[in-house]
């Protein structure tokens, strides 16, 4: 009976600990965009006041300002203050990158990520693991 208590309290604790996240939780901090089918990399995140700077698996810095439409919607463009490849020039001109959340499951945002100008419509799913 008491080994029965026991694991009732430490499950009860457990789940008093977990909380759920919201998108609001995803808009400061330290995140994970981790390798994938379409990203062969994974990428360190920090968020804050509306900026980001993702840092690739050689410690490269890519600095991107973020333009929330509302705690779930958001779009992503590369600072022109840095020497932008051809992609991320092309991404700015076409608006930047909108994402939108589509779930929040524990510690991981799934979304999906547009780049959309009169000549293309690329969608591309990720995901963004909360680390702090």
């Amino acid at each position: 009976m008491k080994k029965l208590l026991l694991l009732i309290l430490i499950s009860t604790s457990f789940s008093a600990c977990g909380q759920d996240l919201t998108c609001a939780d995803f808009k400061e901090g330290e995140f994970l965009i981790p390798a994938d089918s379409l990203n062969p990399e994974s990428y360190k995140i920090s968020r804050k006041n509306g900026k980001q700077i993702e840092i690739d698996e050689n410690g490269d810095e890519i600095k991107i300002d973020i333009k929330y439409q509302d705690d779930c919607n958001y779009i992503l463009t590369y600072q022109e203050s840095q020497n932008l490849d051809n992609l991320a020039r092309y991404i700015n001109k076409s608006g930047g990158i909108h994402i939108k959340v589509l779930e929040i499951k524990g510690d991981t945002l799934s979304y999906s990520g547009l780049i959309e100008n009169d000549t293309l419509s690329y969608e591309m799913p990720g995901k963004l693991i909360k680390l702090d």
